[in-house]
C-alpha cells in the first residue's frame, strides 16, 4: 500500500475555499488530490456543499405536515424528494410513521408533552450545528498554537543574536 500523504492546513484551507465555487472534478484536478480528498477536507472545515438549499424552518414545517397528510401530499405541496423528506425526519428526530405511530392517540396527549419533545427535535438540530463550531474552534487553536511555537523560537533566536552580538 502507499504511503499517505500529509497536507498542511494552508492547502486544505486553499482547496476548500476553490471548491466552493467549483467542481469536485475541478478542484481534484486543479490541486492534483483524489475527489475523495477535497470532500474530506471539505467536511473537515465544516462546509457542505448544496446542503443549505433548504433552510432549518421549512424542514420542520415538511416534517410536521407529513405527520397529518400523506408522503406523495407533502413532497408537492415543499417540492422536495421523497428521500429528503425520510432523511430530515429521522435526523430532526421525528417519529417513523410506518412503525406503528399512531397519529389520532397523538393528538390526545398533553399539550406540554408536544411541546417537551418539540423543543428536543429542536436541540437534536442546534446540537449538529455546535458540533461544527466546536471543530471549527478546535482547529483554529490548534492553528494558534502552532502560531505561537514558530514565534517562540524565533524570539528565542532573536535573544540568541543579542547575546552574541553583545
Amino acid at each position: 500500500m502507499g504511503r499517505k500523504a500529509v497536507y498542511s492546513n494552508e492547502f486544505k484551507q486553499s482547496v476548500v475555499e476553490f471548491y466552493k465555487s467549483h467542481t469536485i472534478e475541478d478542484t481534484a484536478k486543479e490541486f492534483s488530490i483524489p475527489r475523495p480528498t477535497v470532500a474530506y477536507f471539505a467536511k473537515l472545515s465544516g462546509y457542505k456543499k448544496g446542503c443549505a438549499k433548504f433552510p432549518m424552518d421549512l424542514k420542520h414545517e415538511a416534517c410536521q405536515y407529513y405527520d397529518n397528510h400523506t408522503a406523495h401530499e407533502t413532497v408537492a405541496k415543499f417540492g422536495i424528494s421523497l428521500p429528503s423528506l425520510f432523511i430530515w425526519r429521522r435526523e430532526l428526530g421525528y417519529r417513523n410513521k410506518s412503525r406503528g405511530y399512531n397519529l389520532y392517540t397523538e393528538g390526545l396527549q398533553p399539550v406540554v408533552q408536544k411541546r417537551e419533545r418539540h423543543n428536543f427535535v429542536m436541540t437534536k438540530a442546534e446540537n449538529g450545528e455546535l458540533k461544527a463550531e466546536l471543530h471549527k474552534r478546535d482547529e483554529r487553536i490548534a492553528d494558534l498554537e502552532v502560531r505561537l511555537t514558530q514565534l517562540e523560537d524565533a524570539a528565542n533566536l532573536v535573544n540568541q543574536l543579542k547575546q552574541l552580538l553583545n
